[in-house]
This record gives C-alpha cells, structure tokens and sequence, in this order.
C-alpha cells in the first residue's frame, strides 16, 4: 500500500515539493534603522540637533570664543543614540543568527515513517509527496493535511491553528463518510 517510488517524479512535477525556503538573515543595516525607530531615540535625536543649532548659533551671534566648544552637548546626546542603537542591533543580530542555527539544527532531525510500494521508510519530511502514507507517533508534529486511515483513540492539539486548546478527536476516513 501506499504510493510507488516510481511515481515520485510525477507528483512533484505535478504537485510540487514539500521543500520549504530556509528563512534569510536580516541585515545588520535593517536591524540598525529598526532600533533607531525606537520613538525616545528619536526625540534624543532632535534633543541634539536642537542643541547643536541653538548652541552654535548663540555663540556664533554672543561669543565667539564659545564657538569651539558649543558642539559637545548635542554631539554626545548623539554619540549616546549611537552606542545605543548599535549595541541593540549588534545584540538583535547575534540572537536572530543564533536562533536561524537552532531551527537548523531542528529541521534536520524532521523526520517520518511513511509506506512507499507497501514498505516502510523512514525520510525527512522535504521528501514527502502527494499520497504517501504516514505513520503517526504520540507526540509527533503532523507535516501534512491529509485523512486518518487507520486509528484508535487519536487526540489532535490544534491550538496552533485554532486558538482553542481542547485536543480533538481524530476518527478513521471510513467513519467519517
């Protein structure tokens, strides 16, 4: 029972694969201006603009000998966004980069036992195909829509999808019609 391996080129020309596109790192660039979104960095910002313009152009039209020194204010306040918002991007980068290896390392071992030309085998889910017949194991995250053939006393968590917490009573295809 179950679908033949000769006819796995067929269904995926057909149906398409199972193969889904690994997630891309987010860019330093964009972590950067994403943590200078952050609304009291901007008011900091325009804090020091303010006082750069209203310091230098005070000592420009009263003292002229305060010139040189009337940018160190508002520079700081700018330096302080800076640090701050190179440090969050640098923190945001080196968690995402992290995260991105763990559920690479967790996609690995996605596997499943499934019946090709009435035997079992055990495949990584990208190799599954329209048809194929999977063995459910307590615990086991189902990869795919598809109908019970054959069960006994089988409980669904679909609160992913859902929302509702109650597990759901999963029935065999012949019981169903």
């Amino acid at each position: 029972m179950g679908i033949s391996n000769n006819s796995c080129e067929a269904r995926t020309i057909a149906f398409g694969t199972h193969k889904r596109e690994a997630p891309e790192r987010t860019g330093f660039c964009a972590l950067l201006l994403e943590a200078l979104d952050d609304f009291m960095l901007k008011i900091l910002i325009g804090c020091a603009v303010f006082q750069l313009v209203f310091e230098i152009g005070m000592a420009a039209a009263k003292n002229p000998e305060h010139l040189a020194t009337a940018w160190i204010e508002g520079f700081a306040i700018l330096v302080a966004v800076a640090v701050v918002s190179l440090v969050t991007a640098g923190s945001d980068y080196k968690k995402e980069g992290q995260f991105l290896k763990q559920q690479a390392i967790a996609e690995v071992g996605k596997v499943v036992t499934l019946k090709r030309d009435g035997k079992e085998e055990v495949l990584h889910t990208e190799n599954i195909k329209v048809g194929d017949i999977i063995k459910i194991q307590n615990g086991m995250d189902i990869p795919v829509d598809g109908l019970v053939l054959q069960a006994s006393g089988v409980l669904s968590d679909e609160s992913s999808l859902t929302g509702e917490s109650i597990h759901l009573n999963k029935e065999n295809f012949d019981k169903c019609l």
